[in-house]
């Protein structure tokens, strides 16, 4: 960990044996858990950290809004002041807003000084992904927003041929105007994120019926509505459903304020011992 604004050896030392368990060698899969139940397919990587880190940060859905979610990360910054932080993105970083591309390479970048970020895959990483694969088969995801993403690569009609080429023809060439390197890492995201035995960190929710190491990618990515209360004493904090004003009170709390359409991103501060707090930046009007 890089060296803090001011002296919290106690809390670096925490975030270092963190930032270990998060990117060691022995890092845990709810894929292991999968097989073990003898499962066909393989369940999303669920990363387990043992405690509730000193400080965490857990950011909503960025939909291609790059201002702004460097606006969030400047107050973000600003509010840890100088302190060793962990940074959550609950996924769909992309789609409906101008700037998808970049802010895929923001968050592959470094985190800021002293930080260190999570991002997790959302339905619109997993739509993505489906689309590169099969392109004529999963054009739907164009209408979801996908077309300003491709835009934002600089691939239109030109690069796609009007969808008049073979699929694998059409795959090949919308890749080709993707770095591999991006690619890659998106197909590596984690499912979700859990902080000690409190906070469950997901894109969509949970499933409530089902323990939750046990839950499948449509749990993760695609949850809509109540399916019941989370175990006890776990709060899941998560984005995907568009609100007016996030909640965090209950113990499911959302924090997808709808940015491309609200002009306001939001995120929640996370500590061992304080409650939740509020954090939110928004779109100067013009």
């Amino acid at each position: 960990m890089r060296g803090l604004g001011r002296s919290f050896s106690g809390e670096e030392s925490i975030m270092r044996k963190l930032v270990r368990s998060l990117f060691g060698p022995k890092q845990t899969s709810s894929r292991a858990s999968s097989r073990m139940s003898g499962r066909q397919e393989a369940l999303p990587r669920q990363i387990r950290i043992p405690i509730v880190p000193p400080l965490a940060y857990v950011i909503g859905d960025i939909h291609g809004c790059l201002d702004l979610y460097r606006s969030l990360e400047d107050k973000i910054i600003e509010d840890a002041a100088g302190a060793s932080a962990l940074l959550i993105l609950v996924g769909d970083l992309i789609d409906r807003g101008p700037d998808s591309a970049g802010v895929i390479c923001h968050a592959m970048g470094p985190a800021p000084s002293g930080m260190e970020r999570i991002t997790l895959m959302g339905n619109h990483e997993q739509m993505m992904l489906s689309f590169l694969k099969s392109p004529r088969a999963q054009i739907r995801w164009l209408e979801y927003g996908g077309q300003t993403t491709l835009t934002s690569y600089g691939i239109g009609e030109a690069q796609m041929g009007n969808f008049s080429l073979p699929e694998a023809e059409l795959s090949e060439r919308i890749q080709a105007q993707i770095p591999a390197e991006q690619i890659s890492w998106i197909k590596a995201l984690p499912g979700a994120v859990r902080l000690g035995d409190r906070y469950f960190i997901s894109h969509s929710g949970i499933n409530a019926q089902k323990p939750l190491n046990a839950q499948s990618a449509g749990d993760l990515m695609w949850t809509r509505g109540f399916t019941g209360p989370p175990p006890p004493g776990v709060t899941v904090i998560h984005g995907h459903t568009p609100i007016e004003t996030v909640d965090l009170s209950g113990r499911y709390i959302d924090i997808d304020t709808g940015v491309y359409a609200s002009g306001r991103l939001s995120a929640v501060r996370l500590t061992p011992d304080e409650a939740p707090v509020l954090l939110e930046v928004c779109q100067e009007p013009t």
